[in-house]
């Protein structure tokens, strides 16, 4: 198993996957980033701003030797620092308690409980410092400024203040707050950033985007893109037909509509085919199939074989897929005698042959199945009058069975003949797709290429150099040119 089907199993994620689900899904990814700035501007502009004023306090160790007025020692200097640090850490749980809170609100006359308060309050240490950081939020930036400005001084005296002994001792707390930073209003919010905010939403809607996209292309089950064929199958893509009601006929396009869009596409097709098809015995032999029913192989097989035929090509197509016939169908024939009855010899090629269209252009239809299609495809009888064919004609189109139903093109592929994938945009399924493209590894058979049925139909362009004429009838009408000519020229 090569690298584009782990990735397609599921054992690996390339960027190139990324993008491709992202261009496939370029929609949704959109969607998603645009619910999500949404989200972030709705969040961002309906908050009320908030100011953060920051009031700041140094601890210092206050030594009884100090105190009296001798002079400190190393060893309680140490001692000093020892203890300033542990009783620092506890100054960002202790600015939240009553005792340090209730003053502001009594000093302040703030309508709000301690609770409240000490909600919009912060206190913090700076690793390696004996700075202790006061930080307020409040809607009023001024308001924020003498909250902090209270709570810091609260601090300071609930740390410093002078406590009294049972006895009436004064015992001096050895901690000395000093405030060294005042509050100031704030000029501009703290919250919301707008600009983080909208950097982030973007980031995340680009990130979650391209996420959604890839969760929806792996839980996409159809093929969408020339890209999800490719990735599976080693072969170019020759060409692409648009879903249009023109296939429909019982007449290919060439003939009913040779003007058409769909008419250049099937000649675009023709010639990629003419130039990818090796100089090689049975080479001029084309077998067509497709993984499933219903992805157009048949009236790709149908058109080709005309198309060629208009190139004055001596053409045979063969309805090979005898448990289906669809190639009478499709051109309005007889289909009752054909190859069932030519292989099991009991018409002639003359009577099984028929002419379509041009003298150059000839039919052998499925027959009636008179027994095992398997038995039949596979017989000596069956080989040799591929070999017979291939030297008569220019080009031979075999219409076969789909893969997954037979794998009548497998066998004749595998004696010569050249493999066209046929795949249906919205039609094909990706699992089944896989399991084709590994038995036709297994087997060695390489594609010649892949066609692409289905596809959206390029809406014309006005500057465009030439457009197509609108064939109604049979026949058509003459392609129609138009020249661009420049203003110069109309002024002439």
């Amino acid at each position: 198993m090569d690298e584009a089907e782990q990735v397609q199993d599921g054992n690996g994620v390339t960027i190139l996957d990324l993008f491709n689900a992202v261009r496939k899904h370029v929609i949704t990814a959109v969607v998603t980033l645009v619910i999500v700035m949404v989200a972030i501007c709705a969040y961002t502009f309906t908050r009320t701003p908030q100011y953060t004023a920051i009031s700041e306090l140094l601890a210092t160790y206050r030594s009884s030797a100090a105190a009296s007025g001798a002079s400190s020692n190393a060893g309680e200097l140490s001692s000093g620092a020892n203890y300033i640090n542990s009783q620092i850490q506890t100054y960002p749980q202790l600015v939240k308690t009553e005792s340090v809170l209730q003053p502001v609100i009594d000093d302040l006359g703030l309508d709000t409980t301690v609770k409240e308060l000490a909600a919009s309050v912060t206190a913090s240490n700076p690793d390696g410092t004996m700075l202790v950081d006061i930080s307020v939020n409040n809607p009023d930036p001024k308001q924020a400024s003498s909250i902090a400005n209270s709570v810091a001084e609260n601090l300071r005296k609930q740390v410093t203040s002078t406590i009294y002994s049972d006895e009436g001792d004064k015992i001096i707390s050895p901690v000395n707050l000093t405030v060294v930073q005042q509050a100031y209003a704030p000029a501009s919010p703290s919250s919301p950033n707008v600009k983080l905010n909208l950097a982030a939403g973007l980031a995340v809607g680009v990130i979650l985007g391209i996420v959604v996209a890839f969760i929806k292309d792996l839980l996409d089950t159809r093929v969408r893109r020339d890209s999800d064929v490719t990735a599976v199958i080693d072969a170019p893509v020759l060409g692409s037909l648009s879903r249009n009601e023109a296939y429909a006929g019982t007449s290919p396009v060439i003939i009913s509509r040779p003007a058409s869009r769909e008419a250049e596409e099937i000649r675009r097709l023709r010639t990629n085919v003419m130039f990818v098809l090796p100089d090689e015995p049975l080479s001029n032999v084309i077998v067509v199939t497709s993984t499933g029913p219903s992805e157009g192989k048949t009236t790709l097989s149908v058109n080709l074989a005309t198309a060629f035929a208009e190139n004055g090509s001596k053409v045979l197509l063969i309805d090979a897929d005898v448990r289906n016939p669809s190639v009478s169908k499709a051109l309005g024939i007889e289909g009752a005698v054909g190859l069932t009855h030519l292989i099991t010899n009991r018409v002639s090629s003359h009577d099984a042959i028929q002419r379509y269209w041009k003298p150059n252009f000839h039919v052998l239809p499925a027959g009636k199945q008179t027994m095992n299609p398997s038995i039949l495809l596979n017989s000596r009888a069956m080989k040799a009058l591929v070999e017979q064919v291939s030297g008569a004609y220019d080009y031979v189109i075999i219409d076969t069975a789909p893969m997954q139903v037979a794998n009548d093109a497998a066998v004749f592929a595998k004696e010569g003949p050249e493999l066209l994938l046929v795949a249906g945009l919205g039609v094909t399924e990706k699992k089944l797709l896989r399991q084709t493209g590994r038995e036709l590894s297994t087997l060695s058979i390489d594609p010649v290429g892949v066609a692409m049925n289905y596809g959206e139909t390029e809406k014309p362009q006005k500057g465009g150099y030439y457009y197509y004429g609108d064939e109604s009838d049979d026949n058509g009408r003459k392609r129609q040119i138009q020249h661009k000519k420049s203003e110069k020229t109309k002024k002439d």
